[in-house]
């Protein structure tokens, strides 16, 4: 029995339908159990939890060996995996497969990245065998332009002339897939790139070619992008956050190419052409 905790968002869901492709049993927890089950289909059994209510873990962990954790960008975010990571240790869970973030560890130079950290450190400390996944910024983020690519022909990003090594979410979801289902990933940290950095005006020209009409990246301040997330509804905590992240780009710090999803998978990982050529109804209207 496998427990997969975030299994409505971009990773969890895919982990859970590769894992039952792959013949396992697979439990999920949601808090909408109507939205869970019809984003699973009926070959995951779902059960009603939340992070934010520790005691309603127990009842989701009886009989779970290994457990698959990813969890939203959420101002509480440690505290709800510590919840998940301690009903896993009282459960006698065998294999815990976390997602984090790239550069991960108490000493990071962003808070998201020390928060992260310490969740891996309350991992470590179990004494759970772990995999800890650390994935830089996701393609599927790129969807939050949907509006603006269809109407404006723009996406807006903080990140200049700088080079990230994007990756595919269920790239990140083949990875976690494998830590569970293969012997061998126990207490390794993986950081998962994809194959490629490119800068945002490469990836503006790669939308142009894919959807046949002029897409630009507009380069934006960082006080610009931060009172977007707040327009959006972001906590300004949040969006400070996250500002500390797209000043990682500027200072060369995206750049990094990992081989990691080649060598645990045997795939490549997914090009942002190919991201770009299946989402394009999306970006096209």
């Amino acid at each position: 029995m496998i427990l997969v905790i975030g299994a409505t968002g971009n990773i969890g869901t895919e982990v859970a339908h590769l894992l039952v492709k792959a013949g396992a049993t697979v439990r999920a927890l949601a808090r909408d159990e109507a939205k869970a089950k019809a984003a699973l289909g009926p070959k995951v059994q779902v059960v009603q939890g939340d992070l934010e209510q520790p005691a309603s873990l127990a009842q989701a962990m009886k009989g779970v060996e290994k457990v698959f954790l990813v969890t939203p960008l959420h101002l509480d975010q440690v505290a709800m995996k510590s919840a998940a990571i301690q009903a896993a240790k009282q459960a006698g869970v065998r294999h815990l497969v976390m997602s984090t973030g790239i550069g991960a560890g108490p000493q990071a130079g962003v808070e998201i990245g020390r928060s992260h950290g310490r969740s891996q450190e309350e991992v470590i400390a179990t004494g759970i065998p772990y995999t800890f996944l650390q994935p830089t910024f996701f393609m599927q983020n790129m969807m939050m332009f949907a509006d603006a690519i269809r109407g404006q022909g723009a996406f807006y990003l903080p990140l200049g002339e700088s080079r990230v090594s994007w990756v595919d979410a269920r790239d990140i979801a083949l990875v976690g897939a494998k830590a569970l289902t293969e012997a061998g990933h126990e207490n390794k940290a993986y950081p998962l790139t994809g194959g490629e950095a490119l800068t945002c005006a490469e990836m503006a020209r790669t939308l142009s070619d894919v959807l046949g009409k002029t897409v630009n990246h507009v380069d934006v301040p960082l006080a610009a992008a931060r009172q977007g997330m707040l327009d959006a509804g972001m906590p300004a905590k949040l969006a400070d956050m996250m500002n500390e992240l797209y000043a990682l780009g500027p200072a060369g710090h995206l750049a990094y190419v990992a081989d990691t999803v080649k060598s645990v998978t045997g795939q490549a990982p997914r090009s942002f052409r190919q991201f770009a050529q299946e989402h394009a109804a999306a970006f096209k209207g």
